[in-house]
C-alpha cells in the first residue's frame, strides 16, 4: 500500500470524523440555549421540547431518504448539502424573531443531519481501504461523541457573555468552518474505482457480491438480513437510551445513593464505551466474523445488565459493573458496522451502502425515541428494578438479532 494511498485514507478518515462531529454538535445547540431563549420568547419547556421533536422526526424520516439520495445522487453532493443546511439554520437561529420560527431551524437543522450516517458510511465503505475500515467506523464514532461533548461548552460559555443569538453565531461559525475544509478538499469525496476497489482481494473472496438489483430503489428491504440490522440498532439503542436518560435516578432509588453518586455510574459507562470503541477496532480487523464478535461482546453488556436489575451488588461496585456494560457495547460497535457493510455486500451490492445504512440507522432514532416512553412509565409506576431488566431484555434481543444476521449470510 502506497504512501499516498495512506494519505489520502487517514485525510478522509479525519474529515468525515469531523463531519460527524458537526452532527452531534448540533443535536446540542440549541438545548443549552433554553434558558436565554424561553424567557425572550416567553415559552415553556413543553413548547421547547416540541421544538427539539421535530428536529429528530425530521432526522429520522431525513435518513433513510438521504441513503436513497445518496445512491442516486451521490454521497458527495448530498454530504455537502447537509453541512450547507446546518449553516443555514444556524443563520436563521441567530435572527429568529420568534418561537414559530425555531420550528423552521429544527426542520432545517433536521434535514442536515439526516445526511452523516448514510453519506459518511458509503463514502468509507468505497474509499477507505478495506484494512483501516474498523479504524474508520471507530473514529467515526469517537468523533460524533466529541460533538456532543462540545456543544454544551461552546454554547454556554458563548451565551452566558454575549448572549444566546451569539451563540448561534458561534455554531454557524464552527460548521462554517467545516464545510471549508471539506470544499477545499473535495476532491477526497470523489469516487474513483480504480484507485479504491471497495477493498482487499482478500475481503472480496470472502464476500460474494450479487449483482445490483433492478427492483428498484427499495428493493433493499427484501432482505431480512436488513431488516435484523434495523432490528439490532432498535434494540442496542433502546438500552442505551434508557441508561442515558433514568440511570442516575434508578440507582437512586435501587441502591439509595445520593444523585452525584448515581449520576457517575452513568460516566463510568460512557468511559468503558469510548475504551471500547478504540479496542474494537482491533476486534474487528482481527476478527472477519463480524457477528460472533458482536454476539460476544453484548453478552458480557447483556449479563452487567441482568446484575444490576438484582439489585443486590454492593453500591461500590456499580461503576465497575457499569464501566464493564459499556466497554462491551463500544467494543461491538466497529464489528457492528462492518456486519452491516458486510450484509449489504452480500445481498444488495455496493451501490446500496447509502440507503441501508440509512435505513438501519433509523433503528437507533426509533430505539431512542420510543425507549423514555417506556422505561418513564415504569419508573411513574414505581418499577426501577423492571426498567433494568428491560435494559437486559434489549441487549438478549440485539443478540439474536445479530445471530440472525449471521445465519442469514
Amino acid at each position: 500500500m502506497t504512501s499516498e494511498t495512506r494519505r489520502r485514507d487517514v485525510l478522509l478518515i479525519t474529515l468525515l470524523g469531523l463531519g460527524h462531529s458537526i452532527s452531534h454538535f448540533f443535536q446540542l445547540v440549541i438545548p443549552p440555549l433554553f434558558p436565554w431563549i424561553m424567557p425572550e420568547f416567553g415559552v415553556n419547556y413543553t413548547q421547547m421540547g416540541a421544538v427539539m421533536t421535530l428536529f429528530f422526526i425530521t432526522s429520522t424520516a431525513g435518513q433513510a431518504a438521504s441513503g436513497i439520495i445518496s445512491d442516486k445522487w451521490g454521497a458527495k453532493k448530498t454530504l455537502f448539502s447537509g453541512i450547507s443546511l446546518l449553516l443555514i439554520a444556524s443563520i436563521i437561529l441567530a435572527i429568529a424573531p420568534s418561537y414559530y420560527v425555531l420550528f423552521l431551524v429544527t426542520f432545517l437543522a433536521g434535514m442536515g443531519n439526516s445526511v452523516f450516517h448514510p453519506t459518511d458510511y458509503s463514502l468509507m465503505n468505497r474509499l477507505v481501504s478495506a484494512d483501516r475500515l474498523p479504524f474508520a467506523f471507530s473514529i467515526h464514532l469517537i468523533m460524533g461523541n466529541v460533538g456532543w461533548i462540545i456543544a454544551p461548552i461552546l454554547m454556554v460559555g458563548v451565551a452566558s457573555i454575549f448572549g444566546w443569538r451569539a451563540a448561534a453565531v458561534a455554531a454557524g461559525g464552527v460548521v462554517a468552518c467545516v464545510l471549508l475544509m471539506f470544499v477545499f478538499a473535495r476532491h477526497l469525496f470523489d469516487l474513483d474505482p480504480a484507485a479504491h476497489d471497495l477493498g482487499s482481494q482478500k475481503n472480496r473472496s470472502m464476500t460474494k457480491e450479487p449483482e445490483e438489483s433492478k427492483a428498484g430503489s427499495f428493493a433493499f428491504l427484501l432482505a431480512p438480513a436488513v431488516w435484523l440490522c434495523f432490528g439490532f440498532f432498535f434494540f442496542n439503542s433502546f438500552a442505551l437510551s434508557i441508561l442515558q436518560n433514568f440511570s442516575p435516578s434508578i440507582f437512586g432509588e435501587v441502591y439509595q445513593v445520593p444523585h452525584e453518586t448515581a449520576t457517575m455510574g452513568l460516566t463510568s459507562y460512557m468511559v468503558g464505551n469510548a475504551v471500547g470503541v478504540v479496542v474494537g477496532a482491533w476486534l474487528a480487523k482481527l476478527f472477519t466474523d463480524s457477528e460472533r464478535v458482536v454476539a460476544s461482546c453484548l453478552s458480557v453488556s447483556f449479563l452487567m445488565a441482568c446484575v444490576l436489575a438484582t439489585g443486590m451488588i454492593p453500591t461500590w461496585s456499580i461503576f465497575i459493573v457499569m464501566a464493564v456494560l459499556g466497554l462491551g457495547c463500544g467494543l461491538a460497535n466497529p464489528s457492528r458496522d462492518m456486519m452491516i457493510r458486510s450484509t449489504c455486500m452480500q445481498k444488495v451490492g455496493k451501490n446500496s451502502f447509502g440507503r441501508v445504512y440509512g435505513f438501519t440507522y433509523c433503528g437507533m432514532d426509533f430505539g431512542q425515541t420510543l425507549a423514555p416512553l417506556a422505561a418513564g412509565a415504569l419508573l411513574d409506576l414505581g418499577y426501577y428494578m423492571a426498567a433494568l431488566a428491560l435494559v437486559a431484555a434489549m441487549q438478549l434481543c440485539a443478540i439474536f438479532t445479530t445471530i440472525g444476521v449471521r445465519k442469514q449470510r
